[in-house]
């Protein structure tokens, strides 16, 4: 679920240079609010999870340790070394968002997390580095594996959640039933899960248009708004798994998300000021609502042995609808307005991916292939913009080759270095001007390195890797959105990719990990403004920046238990170097941020756990952003386990507890600049109940392909 920003924070979405990463479409523009930098940690100490690097790999052992009682995998994951919890979302700091997978099956419904629970995961994986078989889109890479159940039979868990806002005191409740039968080697397995969610967002806005010669004012927007989402959805997912030996298995799945009932509404009182005289006053009253946005998605998967060969193949097809409408009633001094407007999308995607591995001399050769395949219809369609109507049609294609060996040199280092092709055409057409088409294709090559080894009791990782960020599918889109009678967004679909070079090393001692990262950024996307008219009306774009973006991220991790307590703190400085030449003039964005993040649990007899968690971010330049507060958000979280066999967990949990988790932000474009700050709905408490009937995991081994497309895509619905 996205939080919104409005018109001040579009500028923000899709610009942070080391990120990047790709958004799903919101009702309106998002607010990144920060991507901090780190990767990976700890060592062994009593009950401290027990964390190694294998070769561009850490592996943190959950099975034994103080993290095996944590609560979900969530909950896990903030926790495990080189992972830091930033608002809602998970990352790898220096890396942004990663790919995850369980048990080697890639995730795509991110409340996943939030259902398997700390118990059945045996391990955690931080890939910092992902190596060639990965597409050259993914930044890191988070492997979960689980606790492997024996025996046949039939097994369920369940899963309740009630989440209660204490700003507005709203109930949000999700049901989810997980079944799997098991026999022979065979796994049949489905789950359903119905949720509601509801956001709120309160903001003060203000907006200002000068002179680029002399400065001097032009127009002057302020305001207030008002921003309510609310959705109700299902989510299905049914397949089979086949161990037919040891040596072959295959399998095949598909899921199916439905958002039954959504709608937004978004109230906005604004002034216009020109040349600092009032002009107008609007009072603006919007509703948006889509027809049952779906996404659907189907897998098949052979895993198997030749020999020494192995072979992972595997195929998606993913399919995703939306239609959503737009009603507003703009009440205004001068001029009163209703708007109306339809957008129409469909997005087909196909992709594969194959991926052998055979063992040669001390090392492992992996070599492979990976297509996709996507296709794209938008229909853009509104009454009382003025806007004009846009339709069009996208076919993006991608082919990869891939190449990897990894070997162990001795017993304490080891070598990773692979190369990446990638083909990627590109085809837009505009079904109403064809003087707007465009074709582009691109050919490049991604490497990738990685030594780890150890002097004395210290471990040492070093790593490069070149990697590319394709803008999104709305990024490109033409078509222009209506946000209000001042701001309208538009795509722009002459964008390039973003190219990325990274170097990092990473060092562990004892209790402590330390490490850098440097990242130099080209044609980097960014967000950008040009007034339209002479009436002070903005269009709000995007554009690849002239200007290399660098980046450096420092960081530490500590950990260690005493007794009950086991505290893990995380200290991370990130900065960034990024000079903008705008219509008034050439500015430079370089005001650092500091990350301090303090998870503290306390484990008791009779199985009780006490959590207080914190997370800070301080002002920080951000791309074009100013971040002018500093973000504070305190948790804390008592859970208890009951049964004889710890099958029925309870958890309470307080979550920014002071209100302090929100980002006021001011962004600039030059002669055009923007003002918002924020209250967001997250001061809330949430009661979890977790059971599990003779627990059965699946042993479904299907990866995924086509990942980036997904993303690029978008999903409909929760």
């Amino acid at each position: 679920m996205k939080r919104l920003i409005i018109q001040m924070a579009m500028a923000a979405s899709a610009t942070l240079a080391s990120a990047q990463t790709t958004q799903t479409r919101s009702d309106s523009l998002l607010l990144d609010t920060l991507n901090i930098h780190q990767l990976q940690e700890v060592v062994i100490k009593g009950m401290l999870p027990h964390t190694r690097l294998k070769g561009n790999t850490m592996v943190t052992r959950i099975t034994g340790s103080v993290l095996e009682k944590a609560g979900t995998a969530n909950d896990v994951l903030r926790r495990v070394p080189g992972i830091i919890k930033k608002g809602e979302d998970l990352e790898v700091i220096g890396r942004g968002k990663p790919v995850y997978y369980i048990n080697g099956r890639k995730v795509y419904d991110g409340d996943e997390l939030k259902r398997l629970m700390s118990d059945e995961i045996a391990n955690v994986e931080v890939i910092t580095n992902p190596g060639a078989a990965y597409d050259a889109t993914v930044s890191a890479v988070v492997r979960i594996k689980t606790v492997r159940r024996q025996g046949d039979g039939f097994s369920f868990g369940l899963f309740g959640k009630s989440e209660q806002s204490l700003r507005t005191g709203t109930n949000d409740p999700e049901l989810q039933l997980n079944a799997n039968y098991r026999y022979k080697g065979v796994d049949f397995f489905a789950s359903a899960k119905e949720w509601r969610y509801t956001t709120h967002q309160w903001s003060d806005l203000g907006q200002w248009t000068r002179d680029p010669t002399t400065g001097e004012e032009l127009f002057r927007y302020e305001g207030a708004m008002d921003y309510k989402w609310r959705g109700i959805g299902t989510h299905l997912n049914t397949g089979f798994n086949w161990q037919i030996n040891d040596n072959h298995s295959l399998g095949a799945k598909i899921d199916y998300s439905v958002t039954t009932d959504a709608d937004t509404r978004e109230r906005l009182d604004m002034t216009k000021h020109d040349h600092g005289t009032l002009t107008e006053t609007v009072k603006s009253d919007g509703t948006k609502w889509s027809d049952r946005p779906d996404n659907i998605l189907v897998n098949a998967y052979y895993n198997g042995n030749a020999g020494k060969l192995n072979i992972d193949f595997n195929t998606d097809v993913y399919i995703n609808n939306d239609n959503t409408h737009q009603s507003t009633k703009e009440n205004a001094t001068a001029d009163s307005r209703e708007v109306e407007s339809v957008s129409t999308s469909k997005n087909q995607m196909v992709a594969t991916k194959l991926v052998l591995t055979y063992p040669i001399a001390k090392g492992m050769l992996s070599f492979g292939t990976e297509e996709t395949f996507v296709r794209r219809d938008n229909d853009d369609r509104s009454t009382g913009t003025g806007l004009p109507d846009a339709r069009s049609k996208v076919k993006d294609d991608t082919y990869a080759a891939f190449v990897q060996y990894a070997m162990a040199l001795g017993g304490n280092t080891h070598v990773t270095a692979g190369l990446r092709y990638e083909h990627a055409g590109f085809d837009y057409r505009d079904c109403i001007d064809a003087a707007n088409n465009l074709h582009r294709s691109y050919n490049n090559l991604f490497p990738s390195a990685a030594v780890s080894t150890a002097f004395g009791k210290v471990r040492l990782s070093f790593n490069y890797a070149s990697r590319t960020q394709r803008p999104s599918f709305w990024q490109l889109n033409n078509s222009m959105q209506y946000h209000n009678r001042y701001v309208v967004q538009q795509g722009n679909a002459t964008l390039k990719p973003s190219t990325e070079h990274t170097v990092g090393i990473t060092a562990m001692y004892s209790l402590l990990t330390v490490g850098a990262n440097y990242s130099c950024f080209n044609d980097l996307v960014c967000n950008w403004s040009e007034q339209m008219n002479d009436e002070g009306m903005i269009r709000v774009s995007y554009k690849n920046i002239d200007r290399p973006q660098r980046q450096l991220n420092l960081f530490a991790v500590a950990t260690r238990t005493w007794g009950c307590y086991t505290p893990s703190w995380t200290v991370a400085y990130v900065k960034q170097w990024l000079t903008l030449d705008f219509d008034n003039g050439r500015r430079s964005f370089g005001r650092p941020m500091w990350v301090f993040n303090a998870n503290n649990a306390f484990r008791f007899a009779h199985d009780w756990q006490l959590e207080a968690n914190s997370e800070f971010h301080s002002k920080a330049n951000y791309s074009n952003v100013e971040l002018i507060n500093n973000y504070w958000s305190v948790e804390t979280v008592v859970q208890k386990s009951l049964l004889k066999d710890k099958s029925l967990t309870l958890r309470l949990s307080w979550q920014d507890m002071f209100r302090k988790g929100n980002n006021d932000a001011y962004i600039d474009y030059g002669s055009y600049n923007i003002f918002q700050t924020n209250k967001m709905d997250f001061n809330r408490l949430v009661f979890t109940v977790r059971y599990n009937f003779n627990a059965a995991r699946s042993k479904y081994k299907g990866t995924g392909a086509g990942q980036d497309a997904r993303n690029r895509i978008g999903s409909s619905s929760r």
